[in-house]
């Protein structure tokens, strides 16, 4: 008769225990969910990349599904398809060095270095022709950040670390036609107030892209994985936070032909990527 008793209770207990396991799978699925709705963004796709670009540091598209990319330590432009998701083609414009962005301007890529210069490579995509322009800056400076301002026929160029004094950074611009660097400074980006304050860790921008549909800035922090939106004269509009376990280091920001957002990552624990991001409006 125990025998028989001491079966029931384990077989009890045992029904207890996968009622509790399912319970409990289904309450964190539950929280999860929560968490991600809760998100002001969306993943849509994922474009896991090669090990080549593991340090892949700038993205821009310049035709549909394709998009050239560059890399921190090495000389060439990569042509990466996103409907086959490989890459289709390298170009070399360089040798070793620190480079941070690449911009397209028609048939001609602009890639830039941290230290300031402009590398332009000519019809990149038939006959490459290297020329490079160095900026005429007199302290140290380092740069991360290179956009395409069709409106004023302008690069903008955004610095990482404080050019100036207290959390102001300085954004230069070059000028595409006279091909010079301008001693005018367009904006200056002030990252110790206002909407900062509510956030951990110093801004430091890894990235910016103008929204082609809206006009908007679109900045990244890679450290501490964030976009900041600004309007067409600099004022911030929104800082939005990343899951640092799907943006391990945001480097890179690129839209493409119809202004859908993509955001590439570096490798850290996961394999560097591409993201297609949504963001979520304004509640």
């Amino acid at each position: 008769m125990s025998m028989r008793i001491l079966e029931i209770v384990v077989i009890i207990l045992g029904l207890a225990g996968i009622v509790a396991f399912s319970f409990s799978n289904k309450f964190e699925k539950q929280i999860h969910e929560q968490v991600k709705e809760s998100r002001e963004y969306s993943v849509e796709k994922m474009w896991v990349l090669p090990e080549i670009l593991e340090e892949v540091s700038g993205i821009n598209f310049f035709a549909n599904d394709k998009l050239a990319a560059v890399q921190d330590e090495d000389g060439i432009i990569f042509i990466y398809d996103l409907a086959k998701g490989e890459i289709e083609r390298e170009i070399d414009f360089g040798g070793n060095g620190d480079y941070e962005a690449i911009s397209i301007k028609e048939k001609d890529a602009f890639i830039l270095r941290s230290d300031g210069v402009i590398f332009e490579v000519k019809d990149f995509l038939s006959s490459p022709q290297v020329t490079t322009y160095e900026p005429e800056i007199e302290h140290s400076v380092n740069f991360e950040g290179l956009c395409l301002s069709k409106k004023a026929d302008k690069f903008l160029l955004l610095t990482k670390d404080e050019d100036v004094k207290n959390g102001v950074k300085n954004v230069y611009s070059f000028n595409l036609k006279s091909k010079q660097f301008e001693k005018d400074i367009p904006y200056k980006l002030e990252t110790e107030k206002g909407i900062f304050k509510d956030y951990k860790g110093s801004f430091r921008p890894s990235e910016i892209e103008i929204n082609p549909k809206t006009g908007e800035f679109y900045v990244l922090d890679a450290k501490h994985p964030r976009l900041l939106i600004l309007n067409s004269t600099f004022q911030v509009l929104r800082l939005i936070t990343f899951d640092e376990d799907e943006f391990e280091q945001p480097e890179g920001i690129g839209f493409d032909t119809e202004g859908r957002l993509y955001i590439s990552n570096e490798a850290g624990d996961s394999d560097a990527n591409i993201l297609q991001v949504e963001l979520k409006p304004v509640k």
